[in-house]
């Protein structure tokens, strides 16, 4: 039988014992480190991957809705280019007519109590008026008030004669006068409904 004698002092040999091997303690803790790092890759990747399934979810339900509104946008602007043709063609077809109802306007401001019309003609640019006043004065004011009007352009002479109607002596005159045109109406009272 073999046995072994340590005869060094008791504190070196306890000293001996506490001594700490660092390559080994170093090898240990890479040893338990790498199962417990490898599961928490696993756990955190997992996790990342469901996040990013559903931020994918998310995104192909926003690009659905966005084709969507995209489709609507699209109708919805066919039928405005429609609906905005519609109105070129309207204010086209008003600013080829000539501005009846302004006319009348400033013919009913024109006209004084005793001054009266028996036929108005409304064409393309010109105004033709016959009808009767008690004197020739008054055709002459029925005329001027009409050239203040922002509608006429220029009014004619009138022709008058002296008739018997009812017994009483009045004046029948024929007046003729130049309108404006709906953009040249509108152009100079900077009304913007029919500008294009």
């Amino acid at each position: 039988m073999k046995v072994k004698l340590d005869l060094r002092p008791r504190e070196a040999i306890i000293a001996a014992q506490k001594k700490i091997d660092l390559v080994r303690l170093t090898a240990l803790t890479l040893i338990c480190l790498f199962p417990l790092m490898a599961c928490t890759s696993l756990v955190y990747g997992f996790l990342l991957s469901q996040e990013l399934a559903s931020r994918v979810k998310s995104l192909n339900l926003s690009v659905d809705m966005l084709k969507k509104r995209h489709a609507n946008i699209s109708e919805n602007l066919a039928a405005l280019k429609d609906d905005v043709e519609l109105y070129r063609k309207a204010i086209a077809f008003i600013k080829a007519e000539p501005p009846v109802l302004e006319c009348l306007s400033a013919v009913e401001e024109a006209l004084s109590d005793e001054t009266w019309l028996s036929k108005l003609e409304i064409r393309a640019g010109r105004a033709t008026f016959q009808g009767y006043a008690p004197t020739e004065g008054e055709v002459v004011e029925f005329a001027r008030r009409l050239l203040a009007s922002p509608v006429v352009l220029n009014v004619d002479l009138p022709v008058t004669r002296k008739i018997v109607k009812d017994r009483e002596g009045i004046v029948e005159f024929n007046l003729n006068c130049s309108l404006k045109g709906f953009s040249e109406l509108y152009n100079s009272t900077e009304d913007g409904l029919l500008k294009e």
